[in-house]
């Protein structure tokens, strides 16, 4: 439905809904409010499906897309220009809508497998481990010094994973091991990796300096990729998605070809 105040389209990025809105760019807004941003056609409709509260909508007057998602989701539809677009998304080529949405509430599963940025600070890599999560079967957790689960660019990075996965934060490894087998994903001095528990819970590490050594210590199982002679190490993202498909390709596996 159109905001019923909107009137025509809003052409200035000072207007006080798109100023509102453009806060959300900066992560002690979005702590400090319990919403984010949602950029772009793909990501609010799996915001949509997933269930996602709904602020309101921002979108260019041809959006099609946006206008039939608050619709289903019964929130504002605000018409701006394509400079107060601008001012709210936070691409620099901004695809109509942008959707300002509620964080959700964690959902982790106890006891369900589980994949986790421990230390992983890039936002491209977080959100890549968030997707593999939800492909695999596995929740995801951002352990100390992951990237915000929620600001925008890792939501771009999971390209809409966030809305199919149970998400949740882990301050310490007592907190994450609970019901839990830890596995440390290491770049060398580990066992290939293979089948899992179906309670395990996978730490990666910084592409620059891994888990620390106390972490892998507190690890029950420690797991290495074998790599071609004269490889240092593999992208955090792309180890993590090796380990996690083949732990969870186990017996009892619930994984089927797309």
């Amino acid at each position: 439905m159109t905001d019923p105040g909107a009137g025509p389209a809003i052409s200035s990025p000072r207007h006080p809904l798109v100023l509102e809105a453009s806060r959300l760019r900066r992560s002690r807004a979005r702590r400090e409010s319990g919403r984010t941003l949602v950029e772009g056609p793909i990501l609010v409709a799996a915001a949509a499906t997933g269930g996602c509260r709904f602020d309101r909508i921002f979108g260019l007057a041809s959006d099609v897309v946006g206008r039939e998602v608050a619709d289903e989701v019964g929130c504002p539809f605000v018409v701006v220009d394509a400079a107060a677009l601008a001012k709210v998304a936070t691409t620099q080529h901004p695809q109509s809508p942008v959707a300002v949405v509620t964080i959700p509430e964690e959902s982790i599963t106890p006891g369900k497998r589980a994949l986790v940025a421990w230390g992983v600070g890039d936002p491209g890599n977080c959100g890549t481990l968030i997707r593999t999560a939800a492909a695999f079967g596995y929740d995801y957790f951002a352990g100390p010094g992951a990237a915000e689960t929620w600001s925008p660019k890792v939501l771009r990075a999971a390209a809409g994973a966030h809305f199919h996965t149970g998400i949740g934060r882990a301050a310490t490894l007592e907190q994450l091991g609970a019901g839990r087998v830890l596995v440390a994903a290491v770049a060398r001095g580990g066992t290939p990796p293979g089948p899992l528990p179906g309670n395990a819970a996978i730490l990666v590490g910084s592409e620059p300096h891994g888990l620390d050594a106390e972490v892998v210590a507190a690890c029950g199982v420690a797991v290495t990729i074998p790599m071609a002679e004269g490889s240092e190490s593999l992208n955090a993202a792309v180890a993590g998605a090796i380990v996690a498909f083949l732990g969870a390709s186990g017996p009892g596996a619930n994984l089927t070809p797309s």
